[in-house]
């Protein structure tokens, strides 16, 4: 490792990577790509080439049915519907003695120092652990000269929030301390910047337990030039791993899309199928003698060999309207298998048939409980964020003290349904007083949502009683 005094390392060694980084390197790019869409989509060329689509003249047919073909992005929409139910309710935070703390509430209001509240850092930590399945959290502070406290409060230098994407992690080290607990060891992560008239440069951060380091690589000869290297003053890599819901490997996490992106491909591919179809079946397919002088309009044509038969006129060919049909329930089952992994049927999908109170009950529970889960892990990794930024503000004690509660339940009840449940109920005969409040106070909680106006209505019908 170099210091400030020893000799730079070389190029082959700052980009070394961990042998896990190019297992997974291409999986990430393909998530990343299923998740933007657009024209880092169509760059990827994913659509399946024709046969003849491989000749120069076919290259460009190919980049013609990429530029037709759109893309039904059901990986990106699975991701924000999840969002959008985990941060319908934003997570409490009771800081204790840290609510009056300069530093903490400016880290709430501007977690990264780009203006990111930490409710919307974390919120991107959970989009981008869906696409990856796991993303990194660097609790930064910059290197400086001052001596005092309100010294750093006037130039502005408090501990900061980073988020790196796996693809800029090229190496780390995640083991047991002495005491058991698991932490980083040791982080290298990548920074690409591009500068005025298009030249860019790398820079390389590297966090041990001893030492911070950065180097910058740029210019046509690749030069090495060091911009920072330093004690640790924490004494720990201050990075965390947050996982998805499942982990691979240290270091790795399980992509909440993995299977999504590879159904979302082939439902690419059949829209790309099915243009081409109602193109050929709008118009017909000319075959014709190559002296023929004829145009086969929208449609295809294929010429026929010298050798055929001279006296053979040109005819055309016509595709079956059942083609068409049969691409569209191809992609009609598997938008199905898309919401049945995802388990947003209930949320997502338009149903056919009637299904039994039960089974929409237990589609619920089931989106219920992947979405607690994500919510249990977003509140244990900022434990762990509060941890190391407590660290950094040397008050390790007043940060033992703080309660941060995400949502453990979330509201997906078919309201519709509740309410002509509830509406049926309420026509029966059952002389019981208790019984009217309750279901009172149940069509309450269905009709509304503000919790202050529920506990007033709840104490009306109490008091009626």
């Amino acid at each position: 490792m170099a210091t400030a005094n020893s000799a730079l390392p070389s190029l082959a060694s700052l980009f070394e990577k961990h042998p896990l980084y190019g297992a997974y390197s291409a999986e990430w790019e393909y998530y990343r790509e299923s998740y933007q869409g657009g024209k880092a989509y169509r760059d990827a060329r994913l659509l399946y080439p024709y046969r003849f689509e491989k000749d120069a003249r076919g290259a460009s047919m190919y980049e013609e049915r990429l530029g037709q073909t759109p893309l039904d992005n059901h990986a990106e929409s699975t991701l924000h519907t999840y969002s959008s139910f985990l941060w319908k309710k934003k997570p409490q935070r009771d800081l204790g003695v840290l609510a009056d703390d300069p530093e903490t509430l400016a880290m709430l209001r501007n977690a990264d120092l780009e203006g990111t509240p930490l409710d919307e850092f974390m919120r991107a930590v959970q989009i981008h652990t869906g696409i990856y399945g796991h993303a990194w959290i660097v609790v930064d502070k910059a290197p400086h000269r001052c001596r005092t406290l309100a010294e750093e409060r006037r130039n502005g230098i408090r501990p900061y929030l980073v988020r790196y994407d796996p693809p800029s992690v090229y190496n780390w080290v995640i083991e047991r301390t002495a005491a058991g607990a698991v932490e980083t060891a040791y982080l290298k992560v990548v920074e690409e910047e591009q500068g005025a008239g298009g030249v860019s440069s790398k820079t390389v951060r590297i966090w041990t337990r001893e030492r911070t380091e950065a180097y910058r690589v740029g210019g046509n000869a690749n030069r090495v030039e060091l911009l920072h290297s330093a004690p640790n003053p924490i004494g720990m890599v201050p990075a965390i791993c947050h996982y998805g819901r499942s982990r691979l490997h240290r270091g790795v996490g399980a992509s909440e899309i993995k299977d999504v992106a590879r159904l979302q491909q082939s439902i690419y591919n059949d829209l790309s199928e099915l243009a081409q179809t109602i193109r050929n079946t709008n118009h017909a397919t000319l075959v014709k003698n190559p002296e023929d002088d004829l145009a086969g309009g929208a449609g295809g044509v294929v010429v026929m060999a010298e050798s055929t038969e001279a006296g053979k006129k040109p005819y055309l060919l016509q595709p079956q309207i059942f083609q068409l049909d049969g691409i569209i329930k191809s992609i009609e089952k598997k938008e199905e298998m898309i919401n049945r992994m995802t388990h947003l049927a209930p949320v997502r999908s338009v149903r056919t048939q009637a299904e039994s109170g039960e089974a929409i009950k237990t589609e619920f529970q089931l989106l219920n409980a992947l979405l607690s889960e994500m919510a249990s892990g977003l509140q244990m990794t900022e434990y762990r964020m509060l941890e190391i930024f407590c660290r950094w503000l040397g008050k390790e004690r007043e940060g033992e003290r703080v309660i941060i509660k995400y949502p453990e339940k979330f509201e997906l009840r078919d309201r519709q349904q509740d309410l002509n449940l509830l509406k049926e109920a309420g026509g029966l005969t059952v002389n019981s007083p208790t019984f009217q409040r309750e279901l009172q106070k149940l069509v309450a909680s269905i009709a509304l949502e503000d919790d202050a106006q529920l506990e007033e209505i709840n104490g009306e019908i109490e008091g009626s009683g």
